[in-house]
């Protein structure tokens, strides 16, 4: 009767007690199963591990893969769980051919673990063989088979099984022991690993060699039986080596690791679209030019290629294979620094994109001095005047300063910024006219993909965010122009191979040397110098970057040049002579295609019409000469200061005829206000004691004349509308002169005490 009135409260204890358990299995998995850190690995296009960095904890962990390799898995549920597929988590065969096992051996050989059980016990970190445990694994080794599928449970096993040492997971063993990733593993290296989750110590190959070999073999034979394998696979898996040591793994991206690292993707599986052919080959050539510059001085190096199109990185390499003394860690391609001249086509780009000017119009190459600022040529030469795309080609500094101060130091630093340089923090006029010329400093990278725009907007049929098609069109068109610099011999050398858009740069002081190319399809862009910022006399971006550019161009596929686009341009009357559109008094006109925004660009200039006696050929005006006797003339009139440049490049050139005598004094459009003629000036000191400035002045009859200054016929500044020209003169006697765009010519003698 008592036992019968037990009866219900029994009842609802195991009611109880089942809710219990069932809640438990509910909530008995953690949401995350493991929390182990994981090593870094960037892989290549097809998945090959190009560097990996060891977890946090030491272990070559690397992080879960998606896939298993058939040849492992097979070998693994072979070895250690032949019923995976059939039970549900436990099986009840497996613990009952345990229990037998561990009764004839009066000890625990076996633990009838299936690998799901294996997972949990991998997950909870256990190691030793208590029976609660192990029935508390094989609950949470069913709810296990309730969350996931067969393959991730056997993903989760391959990822977290310990292989020996500090290799855990099957990725990192099968690069550790045998050099290549788990999809490439034989049936011998698949049936060695799959051994060893279930003894990891025998991976010591100097002690245990023998054994693993033994267990290995064992496996296969299974294998054979089962009909896994034939039996010439048999046969040659059975003769296959072990490992002899563990392998070094691939390091051929250290920096893009970093870059990757510094982006918070530490401890995560990163696949990009390098080229593992070409990241190795460009390793190569960047070693080789390191050990051929660093006797010069020059200790690093850095190259990136991009892929137009997708606009992802199919080689990078940060830093040539330098000591730790020259910096070796500094990744170059993120480090921003002085661009040089590397800036100029897109200058040229928005100029012509916004009507300032058309790719041939000429522009100014004299000596210039802009608010104090006096730039200079590479080769202390000048040609005068000099076409816009020529300029370019040749990377002439003077006429793209001048362009620069016509365009605006603010707009060019905000097109700058539209293009992707992300390290213009400073005011624009704290970079002043210097930025085109290297005041400035960029990132290898943010330029790259700057010049890859470039090349996509040359590809389009319509005009996008940053520039025409015609317009990058004419820039692409320039900067692969052979009309070049003698010192960038390295332009013929690789003449004819590829047609190539390149341009390089060399920052003040020959502390960075820059060479970037583009095609349709690549683009490569190389720094070269030394990272804590030591100039090297010599070093230019022709003579030290653009070699490694064009070497690296001949690795990669040959690219059609890019299609003229046409639907983006249109029919224009040219000055032959002067590059602007033609104007009423141009003696030779042309018809040209050109980007539409050309416009909109001035008429020529530079003809001009000018009236000559019919006698002497001398120039006159109306008030003194006859009208009978005067013949008007159009004329191609450059400025004094580039006159006797351009002729010495262009023996052909006319100058203006001479005034005939009594024209001349009747002719003054231009005066000097000051100083006066013959005066003596004292020029004060300054409360501070240093000596202070004058101001000379002078006036023309025409608005908009420009006119041309020379202290001593040493060329010192032009002026245009307003002609004031701050001076510190030196002491003793002095001319000065001045002209116009006409020729006109006044001097004035003075003195400074």
């Amino acid at each position: 009767m008592i036992a019968l009135r037990r009866i219900p409260k029994l009842k609802r204890l195991l009611k109880i007690g089942g809710i219990l358990l069932f809640v438990y299995f509910l909530f008995c998995l953690p949401k995350t199963l493991f929390s182990d850190s994981y090593s870094t690995v960037v892989e290549d296009a097809d998945g090959q591990v190009l560097m990996a960095h060891i977890a946090e904890d030491g272990q070559w962990r690397f992080p879960i893969s998606d896939t298993i390799p058939y040849k492992f898995s097979t070998a693994l549920i072979e070895f250690e769980d032949r019923r995976f597929h059939q039970h549900i988590g436990v099986s009840i065969v497996g613990i009952g051919r345990a229990l037998l096992q561990n009764i004839r051996s009066k000890r625990i050989v076996s633990g009838g673990s299936t690998l799901s059980m294996q997972v949990i016990r991998m997950s909870r970190k256990r190691t030793g063989k208590n029976i609660f445990d192990k029935l508390k694994e094989m609950v949470m080794a069913i709810r296990l088979e309730t969350r996931f599928t067969k393959k991730e449970i056997l993903r989760l096993h391959a990822s977290h099984a310990p292989f020996g040492g500090n290799v855990v997971g099957l990725e990192a063993a099968s690069w550790r022991y045998y050099g290549h990733n788990a999809a490439q593993l034989s049936w011998a290296e698949s049936s060695t690993l799959a051994v060893l989750p279930n003894a990891p110590s025998l991976m010591n190959l100097d002690k245990n060699r023998k054994l693993l070999f033994e267990k290995r073999n064992r496996l296969l034979k299974r294998l054979l039986d089962h009909n896994k394998i034939n039996q010439l696979e048999y046969k040659t898996a059975i003769i296959e080596p072990l490992p002899n040591k563990p392998k070094p793994l691939p390091q051929l991206t250290p920096h893009y690791m970093d870059y990757f690292t510094s982006q918070g993707k530490s401890g995560s599986r990163i696949n990009t679209n390098i080229s593992n052919r070409l990241q190795s080959n460009l390793n190569r050539i960047v070693k080789r030019n390191y050990e051929m510059n660093v006797t010069k001085g020059i200790a690093n190096m850095a190259v990136v290629v991009l892929d137009i199109h997708s606009n992802e990185v199919i080689a990078y390499v940060g830093n040539s294979p330098c000591s730790e003394v020259n910096k070796k860690h500094v990744d170059i391609v993120q480090a921003p620094r002085s661009t040089g001249s590397i800036l100029k086509p897109f200058l040229y780009a928005k100029a012509i994109e916004n009507g300032k000017i058309t790719p041939q119009m000429l522009l100014p190459d004299y000596p210039t001095r802009i608010n104090g600022y006096a730039p200079q040529n590479y080769e202390d030469s000048y040609d005068g005047l000099v076409p816009a795309s020529e300029a370019l080609a040749r990377s002439l500094n003077i006429p793209s300063v001048r362009l620069l101060s016509d365009y605006g130091v603010t707009r060019f630093k905000q097109n700058l910024q539209e293009f992707g340089l992300s390290t213009l923090f400073r005011p624009a006029e704290q970079y002043g006219l210097a930025l085109i010329l290297g005041g400035a400093e960029a990132t290898l990278w943010d330029l790259a993909h700057a010049y890859a725009e470039l090349s996509r907007c040359a590809q389009q049929e319509t005009k996008q965010k940053l520039l025409s098609p015609s317009v990058a069109y004419e820039i692409v068109e320039a900067m692969a122009s052979v009309n070049r610099p003698v010192i960038e011999q390295y332009w013929n050398r690789f003449d004819g191979k590829q047609k190539i858009a390149w341009k390089t740069g060399t920052s003040y002081g020959a502390r960075d040397a820059w060479a970037i190319g583009i095609t349709k399809k690549y683009v490569v862009a190389v720094w070269v110098g030394n990272a804590t910022g030591e100039g090297v006399p010599g070093m230019t971006g022709s003579n030290t970057a653009a070699p490694v550019l064009f070497e690296s161009f001949q690795l990669l596929p040959t690219a059609e040049w890019f299609t003229k686009p046409t639907r983006d341009m249109k029919y224009v009357l040219v000055c032959k002579e002067s590059g602007h559109r033609a104007g009423p008094y141009c003696t030779e006109a042309i018809t040209k295609y050109l980007p539409m925004s050309c416009l909109s660009t001035t008429a020529c200039t530079y003809h001009k019409m000018i009236s000559v006696s019919k006698k002497t050929g001398e120039r006159v005006y109306l008030h003194c000469e006859k009208a009978s006797n005067i013949d008007n003339r159009p004329w191609f009139v450059i400025p004094t200061a580039a006159e006797s440049y351009y002729k010495s490049n262009h023996p052909s050139y006319l100058e203006l005829p001479k005034f005939k005598a009594e024209c001349e004094e009747s002719t003054q459009d231009l005066d000097i206000l000051y100083p006066l003629a013959n005066s003596v000036i004292k020029v004060p000191k300054l409360l501070t004691g240093e000596k202070g400035k004058i101001v000379f002045e002078a006036v023309h009859r025409q608005s908009d004349a420009e006119l041309f200054w020379y202290v001593d016929e040493q060329f010192v500044t032009t002026t245009k509308d307003v002609h004031q020209v701050e001076f510190q003169p030196a002491s003793g006697k002095h001319t000065l002169t001045i002209t116009d765009e006409l020729g006109n010519k006044v001097k004035r003698a003075y003195e400074v005490l």
